[in-house]
C-alpha cells in the first residue's frame, strides 16, 4: 500500500473511473465517500512521521480547513469534530509562531517520543499490542491482529508497498486501508456499480467493527493523554470523533475481538 492514494501500490480496482450517468442518491453517496476518505487521509498524515510539507500545511491552517470541508456533509452532526478542530487550530497557531523549521524539529522529537523510541515509545502503534495481549496483559507485536489485517488487505487486492517498513497492523497502514476502501466505494458509485459500492461499505464497516474499532479508541485515548504537542492530541481527538461517526454509535473500547 503506497501512502495517500498513489495508484501504483494498489490493484486495478482502485483505478476505476466514472463510467455511467448518476442519479442524485449515487452522487450524494459518492461525495460522502470522498469526504470520509479525506478524513482518513488526514489522519494517516497526522500519525505519520512529520514532514516539512505537512508542517507548512498545518501552519497555514490548511489542515483544519481541509477537514472542516470534509465533514460538511454531516451538517449539524459535524459539531462532533469541533473539539478536535479547536485543538488543531491552536496547533496551527503555535506552529506558525515557531516557524516551519523549528516546528518540524519539535514534532519530529515528539513523534519519536510518542511512537518510535529510542527505547519503549509512550504509545504503541500496532493492533497486536492491544488485541493480542498475553496472560500478563502485555501486547505481542506482529501477532494475530497483524495477520488479520494482512488477510483483509489481501482479500481486497491491496498489498503493502515494497518500501514500507511498518507491520500490516500499524495505525497508519490501517487508516490508509480505510481511505482506499472509501475511494473505491466512491469509484463504484461513480461507475454505476451499486452492488460493488455496497459490498465495499460492508467491508469498511466489518474492518472497523471487527478489528480497527476495537483498538483505535484506546490508541487515541493514549495519544490524547500523553502528547505534549497539540498537533498530535488534536489528531487523536479527530480519530476518536471519526470512529464514533463511522460506527454510528459509541466506538467499542474492548481489548479483544469478538470470539477471541
Amino acid at each position: 500500500m503506497r501512502r495517500h492514494g498513489q495508484d501504483d501500490a494498489v490493484d486495478s480496482q482502485d483505478r476505476e473511473t466514472a463510467g455511467s450517468p448518476l442519479g442524485e442518491p449515487a452522487v450524494r453517496l459518492a461525495d460522502e465517500c470522498v469526504r470520509r476518505a479525506a478524513v482518513y487521509e488526514a489522519l494517516t498524515y497526522g500519525f505519520s512521521e512529520p514532514t516539512a510539507e505537512y508542517v507548512r500545511a498545518l501552519a497555514r491552517g490548511e489542515v483544519v480547513r481541509f477537514l472542516s470541508d470534509a465533514v460538511t456533509w454531516l451538517r449539524a452532526d459535524a459539531a462532533a469534530y469541533d473539539p478536535a478542530f479547536a485543538t488543531l487550530a491552536r496547533a496551527a497557531s503555535s506552529t506558525a509562531a515557531a516557524g516551519v523549521d523549528a516546528a518540524l524539529c519539535n514534532l519530529q522529537v515528539e513523534y519519536a517520543r510518542l511512537f518510535t523510541g529510542p527505547g519503549r515509545p509512550a504509545v504503541m502503534c500496532y493492533a497486536s499490542e492491544y488485541l493480542d495481549a498475553d496472560e500478563r496483559g502485555r501486547g505481542r507485536l506482529n501477532h494475530a491482529a497483524a495477520a488479520f489485517a494482512a488477510a483483509e488487505y489481501k482479500a481486497e487486492g491491496v498489498s503493502l508497498a515494497a518500501a514500507r517498513r511498518d507491520l500490516p497492523d500499524h495505525v497508519t497502514t490501517e487508516l490508509e486501508f480505510l481511505f482506499h476502501l472509501c475511494r473505491r466505494e466512491e469509484r463504484a458509485w461513480a461507475a454505476g456499480k451499486s452492488d460493488e459500492a455496497a459490498r465495499l461499505r460492508r467491508s469498511q464497516h466489518g474492518f472497523l467493527r471487527g478489528h480497527a474499532g476495537l483498538w483505535l479508541p484506546r490508541f487515541a485515548a493514549s495519544v490524547s493523554s500523553l502528547a505534549a504537542q497539540e498537533a498530535y492530541s488534536g489528531m487523536a481527538e479527530l480519530l476518536s470523533a471519526h470512529l464514533v461517526v463511522e460506527l454510528g454509535e459509541a466506538a467499542p473500547n474492548v481489548a479483544t475481538r469478538p470470539g477471541k
